[in-house]
């Protein structure tokens, strides 16, 4: 049996590993999909600056309350795909300086595309998905 002050010791360290392990959002830097979830239900995107934790194929409105549903590509149904992201209204609400606050335009995409699906050079389609927005916009890498 353990002595009482070394049990107390053990549960304060308990309490205060469990207290400092704090989940991670949408949007937050990792290096492997662990970081993001241990149950697997978020995933890091290594394709971004310094790891981006995210949920893949989000359906409208199905992303955590901190983040939101975008649809990439969007102006070619086959190749579009949905990613949590974190929301924003401001720049300062993005990890800066690697990324910035953009705001999706759908009517950017009508009628942009040609007739092979391709967009003009420097123009993306990225639109949002949700039908209820909690932000202006979503937190992207910023393009130097």
């Amino acid at each position: 049996m353990m002595p009482r002050t070394l049990r107390t010791l053990a549960l304060l360290l308990a309490v205060g590993l469990s207290a400092g392990a704090c989940k991670k959002v949408i949007g937050d830097g990792c290096s492997a999909s662990t970081d993001c979830s241990a149950t697997g239900d978020r995933q890091c995107d290594l394709s971004q600056v310094n790891g981006y934790c995210t949920q893949q194929n989000c359906d409208p409105n199905g992303c955590p309350d901190e983040a939101l549903c975008i649809g990439f590509d969007a102006h070619a149904p086959r190749i579009e795909r949905r990613f949590c992201m974190a929301g924003c209204d401001v720049d300062e609400d993005c990890r800066t300086p690697e990324y910035r606050c953009v705001h999706p335009d759908g009517r950017a995409c009508v009628n942009t595309a040609n007739a092979s699906g391709i967009l003009p050079s420097g123009q993306s389609c990225n639109v949002l998905i949700d039908t209820v927005s909690r932000a202006a916009g979503y937190c992207a890498p910023a393009v130097p």
